[in-house]
């Protein structure tokens, strides 16, 4: 199945799940609201769920809604989001709540994070927003462990990202590009608990909706005097470019962030962190739904990259101001025997056959896993092809 699927209610998936995005054919499955007033996929008290290779743009709801973000999540444990496109949302493109419980361990990497809908059906008005991170109500809930890796946040007002976070653990931003926010890039907030804040080899690039407000990467504001904030900061880049020209650097954390420098970095972050200064060129080449040899960035993720390429783009209203919905397609491979794995990969292969149902978890003869495992490592490209040596 490849294509566009207009939602009347929300995908909310369960537990013990892989969403495999990079099965489906061709430029692989977008995901928009028809008369849905929430998230397209919404996820709720879930543990151990992997999502991959999705385009998750919402649109506008028919009626104000504060509640449209492109991904949202509402206590989870284990869960990582991988190579997907999360644009046009009203509220945050994504969206990470504890309500009730723990929120912990969860990953979002190799994404673009873009044209958050600003002047829309958000009934505070204007609100375009990147990502909100641990948000929380209630008492006694837990929110940490969290890890944003290699994504590009483009064109959203503000939150790239907001951050707040209690004890169990630190959030953890490593390797981003944030492009062209108009009031802030990155806040901290102490709202929730003791935030530990890890920021190392990002990006920060004022574009043309950027404003005098985006003065620092990194802004810290303290509110409750029993909680604190700590942040741990190092290799990171933040420049004010006007036509592409050498970038004009600016400080990358405010004065009171500044202040909030732990003396000792503790533990190091949970990702192999690379230099800043290839981050520009890196992470453009990774992120979003596309799959190297298979599936290239839609138009949507083109413009978004092309417009980080040529200092150019701004911070939109409606869908229809970066081109709209594009219709996507592809040829569907034949799986006879409706097992997941397409007929011809399964000729590729000792001891699998295309017309027997019952060998997904028979042991792939090249290497050692379960054949399904096998399938879907190698179509998202951890695995080279079987007809490829590994590296």
């Amino acid at each position: 199945m490849a294509g566009t699927i207009t939602l009347d209610t929300p995908v909310m998936p369960g537990s013990n799940l892989y969403i495999a995005g990079q099965t489906a054919p061709g430029s692989g499955i977008q995901l928009r609201n028809g008369r849905s007033g929430q998230s397209p996929l919404v996820i709720v008290n879930t543990h151990d769920l992997v999502v991959r290779f999705l385009k998750l743009r919402p649109g506008p709801s028919l009626r104000p809604s504060p509640v449209v973000d492109a991904l949202s999540i509402e206590n989870g444990r284990r869960l990582y989001f991988g190579n997907l496109s999360l644009m046009f949302a009203t509220d945050e493109n994504f969206s990470l709540h504890v309500s009730s419980g723990i929120s912990a361990d969860i990953t979002l990497e190799r994404s673009i994070v873009a044209y958050g809908l600003d002047n829309s059906t958000h009934p505070k008005g204007k609100h375009s927003k990147g990502a909100l991170i641990c948000s929380k109500e209630g008492t006694g809930n837990e929110c940490g462990r969290v890890t944003l890796w290699g994504n590009l946040f483009a064109h959203n007002r503000d939150r790239n990202p907001d951050v707040n976070g209690t004890g169990i653990g630190p959030v953890e931003v490593v390797n981003n590009i944030f492009y062209n926010p108009v009031s802030q890039f990155g806040e901290l907030y102490d709202h929730t608990g003791n935030l530990r804040f890890v920021y190392v080899g990002n990006v920060a690039l004022t574009g043309p909706s950027s404003g005098a407000r985006a003065a620092w990467a990194l802004e810290a504001f303290e509110f409750n005097k029993d909680h604190g904030i700590t942040v741990i900061a190092r290799d990171n880049i933040a420049a004010r470019r006007i036509d592409c020209a050498q970038g004009r650097p600016f400080p990358v954390l405010s004065p009171l962030a500044w202040l909030t420098q732990a003396a000792d970095p503790g533990a190091p972050e949970s990702v192999s962190a690379m230099p800043a200064r290839d981050v520009l060129t890196r992470i453009p080449r990774l992120a979003g739904d596309r799959i190297a040899g298979r599936r290239a960035p839609d138009p949507l993720d083109a413009r978004v990259l092309r417009s980080l390429a040529r200092c150019e783009g701004r911070v939109i209203d409606a869908v229809e101001e970066a081109g709209g919905w594009p219709a996507l397609s592809g040829p569907v491979q034949r799986d006879s025997d409706g097992d997941g794995m397409t007929d011809a990969w399964e000729q590729e292969r000792d001891g699998l056959d295309p017309w027997t149902a019952d060998d997904p978890w028979a042991l792939d003869s090249r290497t050692g896993l379960p054949a399904i495992e096998a399938y879907l490592a190698e179509l998202a490209g951890d695995l080279p092809p079987a007809n490829r040596p590994p590296p």
